[in-house]
């Protein structure tokens, strides 16, 4: 009951992942109502796809909460410092989020139907991840560096949306590379390097260790 429960629950996450990679550009207004619907499903599904002990869902419930409240008090409110509060506490949650699967996938002695889920849904937020973290270095750019300039030139946007930082993000992330978007300042230049690393340290160390694990079973047999 418990391996179907977390099934579920992964499938669920990863069914909001893909709204938001897949439906939510169809929303182009930086307040959408869907965003910030996705986006708290993202949150709160993220908690439940894992069998987290009682004491991390203490702590990760009320952070979720939270970072869920950052997210429709910007969506209410239309001011530059809630959205830097908001997209920094949505950092900070999906990092732990991303960093606990992980560490259950390592953890792990079988691969499973939830471990393969968990590994998928873990490289598609951190594209996400990716995303946040480029809007946080535009926000900062903007408005407290150089308000007339742009970090990250979009061809044909005058003002980037949210799901455009996350297209940038996967293209860095699976090291594509189109060449559409360029990163003008040395801050969202360092984080486009840190994203391409981090998207080829997780696909080969990931895959590494689910053959380990897949071959050690076998082995074992």
């Amino acid at each position: 009951m418990k391996l179907n429960s977390l099934t579920r629950n992964n499938v669920i996450l990863l069914a909001c992942l893909l709204a938001l990679l897949f439906l939510f550009p169809l929303f182009r207004e930086r307040d959408s109502l869907v965003r910030d619907l996705i986006l708290t499903a993202v949150l709160f599904s993220g908690i439940f796809s894992l069998d987290f002990s009682a004491r991390t869902l203490k702590i990760l419930l009320p952070l979720g909460t939270a970072t869920a409240a950052t997210t429709w008090i910007n969506h209410f409110v239309e001011n530059d410092l809630a959205y830097l509060i908001d997209f920094i506490s949505t950092f900070l949650f999906l990092v732990a989020i991303v960093v606990l699967m992980i560490r259950h996938i390592a953890r792990s002695r079988h691969v499973t139907p939830t471990i393969i889920l968990s590994a998928i849904n873990g490289y598609l937020l951190l594209g996400v991840l990716g995303g946040v973290l480029l809007g946080i270095s535009d926000a900062v750019h903007r408005h407290l560096l150089l308000p007339e300039s742009r970090s990250i030139i979009f061809p044909g946007e005058s003002v980037p949306q949210f799901n455009d930082f996350i297209y940038f993000s996967f293209v860095t992330l699976s090291t594509l590379g189109y060449g559409d978007v360029t990163p003008a300042s040395h801050l969202s230049r360092s984080i486009a390097i840190l994203i391409a690393i981090t998207g080829q340290l997780y696909m080969t160390i990931l895959i590494a260790m689910l053959i380990g694990k897949f071959l050690a079973r076998s082995e074992g047999k």
